[in-house]
């Protein structure tokens, strides 16, 4: 009598590597979506933060904060130095927890400076989003502010002096609807506002005359009805619709976003922080609202709550989201 072989046929194998593959296709992607939730939940998290933080503020100083934070210059002073004060995000350190941070910037140099260099690359959770592809990466080159203008009112933006690197940040402040894409970015007489105070330029030579100070009482349509601040994620890199166009340091250089934007403890230009009438969310992270979750991103409103709006909203919709007393009526499902 022959020993009896133990053992699978080829068939078997085969059949078992299928069924294995068939479970391995179907648990992937439920593992994945259950992962995508849990980050989407904590960005919300992140964002439902900076709009107490936001609130808190306005609650201490009686205004909303201020875009430009610092005392070494004065106005009137060139647009571009908007580039250097300090941010938003630095003027509510001491809402977040964060005062011992606060206290070490030192608000009478640029945010650039060398002697805030430590201050601005100290990484904090709650300015990054966990679904951004690149949450842990610096932005690799800040620029030194050159007090060069004839007039001695800044216009001392450069990029050919490297002054240091800054930790990232995916969240911005939405400040305004820009109707007439034609005008210049200091032109602001097609521009409808948001809840942030915003600055008057001279149209002559791009000198910053005043800025405005904001306050959520001037937000008259509503403030469950208006987004103060939104994803804008994956900054300096430029992305478009979910793909790379444009990795820091841009091999063009007449494309993507200026670096300074991406940094917490950096201001940016108002220009960039303007959404295009047409422009839908998730179509460019170099002006608007965009994330790298599936169909959409979030948004704080000025209340307080969080919404994710679908990159299918209504254009029109999310205008009227932004601007804070253009009398829009609307609903959100």
């Amino acid at each position: 009598m022959k020993p009896r072989r133990i053992g699978i046929t080829l068939i078997e194998l085969i059949v078992v590597v299928g069924i294995i593959g068939i479970l391995l296709a179907i648990t992937i992607p439920a593992v994945q979506s259950v992962r995508e939730t849990a980050r989407r939940t904590s960005c919300q998290s992140n964002l439902r933060q900076l709009a107490m933080g936001i609130q808190n503020h306005e609650t201490a100083f009686a205004a909303i904060p201020s875009l430009y934070n610092g005392k070494f210059l004065k106005q009137p002073r060139h647009g571009i130095d908007e580039f250097h004060f300090h941010s938003w995000r630095t003027a509510i350190l001491p809402e977040l927890e964060q005062s011992a941070l606060f206290e070490r910037i030192d608000f009478y140099l640029p945010a650039t400076d060398t002697s805030n260099q430590k201050a601005i690359n100290t990484s904090i959770g709650v300015f990054k989003c966990p679904s951004t592809a690149m949450s842990d990466r610096l932005v690799p080159e800040i620029y030194a502010f050159q007090n060069v203008s004839p007039i001695g009112n800044g216009s001392g933006f450069g990029p050919s002096k490297v002054n240091g690197t800054a930790a990232r940040s995916d969240y911005e402040a939405i400040v305004g609807v820009q109707f007439s894409p034609g005008l210049h970015n200091l032109d602001h007489r097609a521009v409808e506002f948001g809840p942030w105070g915003e600055p008057e330029y001279d149209q002559s030579n791009g000198l910053s005359l005043s800025y405005r100070q904001a306050h959520l009482r001037d937000i008259t349509d509503g403030l469950s009805n208006t987004i103060l601040i939104a994803e804008r994620a994956g900054r300096p890199d430029w992305y478009q619709r979910g793909k790379l166009i444009n990795a820091f340091p841009y091999t063009n250089t007449t494309q993507g976003a200026e670096p300074h934007q991406a940094a917490w403890g950096i201001s940016t230009h108002f220009g960039f922080l303007i959404h295009g009438s047409g422009q839908p969310i998730n179509a460019s992270n170099i002006h608007g609202i965009y994330s790298f979750h599936t169909a959409g991103a979030n948004m704080a409103l000025a209340d307080g709550s969080v919404r994710f709006l679908s990159d299918a909203t209504d254009a029109n919709l999310l205008n009227a989201m932004i601007t804070r007393s253009s009398n829009e009526t609307f609903e959100l499902e």
